[in-house]
């Protein structure tokens, strides 16, 4: 132990008993049974325990050293270090994920919109499919079909409406 304990706690017939730690140390330099004793420090005193305490009690505090080793060498810190009376140390954490909220929404609208797809002419599921799928521009499409950029654009606001009224939006 770094400093002498004050006091001691020694088990007599399954009562603790309080000890000076100069008593305990004359008591078991006359009791030759007290050799086999186990005891564990407890906030500056020594307490007598039982074998499966003991092991107990060092197998923690080894693995909290474990822990301890692994994360200085890991540079590991709490949040709760940046914690002060302004801020939160937690609150560097974002969430960032999306709002469950809007996670329904989006399935409910998704499902929505892949039911109302096959119900559009070929010619509007192709130009929705050029557009939206292949990511390809208005532009591109007016060379491809040798029309307009203006009227590919009509054409694919005339689509979008089509598929709001069909999805009721």
């Amino acid at each position: 132990m770094k400093n002498t304990p004050k006091k001691v706690f020694i088990l007599e017939n399954g009562n603790y008993k309080e000890l000076s730690y100069e008593d305990f140390c004359s008591f078991k330099e006359n009791d030759i049974s007290y050799a086999d004793k186990l005891f564990i420090p407890l906030h500056g005193m020594l307490m007598e325990v039982t074998e499966e305490t003991y092991r107990n009690f060092y197998k923690s505090k080894r693995r909290q050293k474990y822990i301890d080793e692994r994360s200085a060498e890991n540079n590991d810190f709490s949040y709760d270090m940046l914690t002060t009376d302004d801020f939160n140390g937690e609150d560097i954490l974002a969430d960032e994920s999306e709002p469950l909220d809007e996670q329904v929404i989006r399935k409910i609208m998704t499902d929505k919109l892949k039911s109302a797809l096959p119900l559009l002419a070929e010619d509007e599921q192709k130009l929705i499919r050029e557009i939206f799928y292949e990511e390809l521009s208005e532009r591109t499409l007016a060379e491809k079909y040798g029309i307009s950029q203006v009227a590919i654009h009509k054409r694919k606001v005339k689509i979008l409406e089509k598929l709001k009224k069909m999805m009721k939006i």
